[in-house]
């Protein structure tokens, strides 16, 4: 419902320069104009073209924050029951994966959340799913096996915080390699305030490090 690509160049541009690596940002379609699954399609078709124009899977990497983490992980699932092959290593930001609003710290956090609420979170969730309330659970009631290592930011002071868990917990016990990082006192997507913020700047850090870090072992 909101956002642009344009809204993400900072923090991309910072984890390219870390990493050493291109930055493709994703101008996927918006709910309600385009509901479910146009924007899911698109981190598709995007990633499919990665794909047809990279040596080696391995060397891509996918990010997103918050919807764009759900998008990146039901993307993925997508692709693999497409037989795509899967890239090097993934990172979310503050990922929003249970659009059913039912994680204990929706409402335990709420007080605390500077930035969401619950019932923001359901207005989105009504407008992007309609009447596909199937996929409100996808993610979270999928099988990660086979998906690439994992690394998950998340604030301490956030409704999504539950989300974050049980998605790192999920992936985590069907064999991923993940590596979930609860940052406290943060608020959601806090890298985005990296030119302000120090642990902004720290997050992006630690995450192109576990980028740095995989593709130069998936690399050997």
């Amino acid at each position: 419902m909101v956002g642009s690509a344009e809204g993400f160049e900072g923090v991309a541009g910072t984890l390219a320069s870390g990493t050493s690596a291109t930055a493709y940002v994703v101008d996927y379609r918006l709910t309600p104009e385009h509901p479910y699954p146009a924007a899911q399609q698109d981190v598709l078709t995007v990633y499919a073209a990665l794909l047809a124009s990279s040596e080696k899977a391995s060397d891509i990497v996918l990010a997103g924050d918050s919807a764009g983490g759900h998008l990146i992980m039901a993307a993925l699932i997508q692709a693999r029951a497409m037989g795509l092959e899967m890239p090097g290593c993934v990172v979310l930001f503050s990922p929003w994966v249970d659009l059913t609003l039912t994680a204990e710290s929706i409402h335990s956090k709420a007080g605390v959340d500077c930035f969401l609420t619950p019932s923001k979170l359901q207005a989105c969730a009504n407008a992007y799913l309609g009447e596909h309330v199937e996929a409100a659970s996808f993610i979270l009631d999928a099988d990660l096996e086979g998906l690439p290592p994992l690394m998950i930011q998340v604030g301490e002071s956030e409704i999504l915080l539950d989300d974050a868990v049980r998605l790192a917990r999920n992936a985590g016990s069907a064999g991923v390699e993940t590596r979930l990082e609860v940052w406290p006192g943060m608020f959601h997507v806090w890298q985005a305030y990296s030119p302000v913020l120090s642990e902004g700047r720290e997050a992006l850090v630690a995450a192109a490090d576990f980028i740095n870090r995989v593709l130069a072992r998936e690399s050997r």
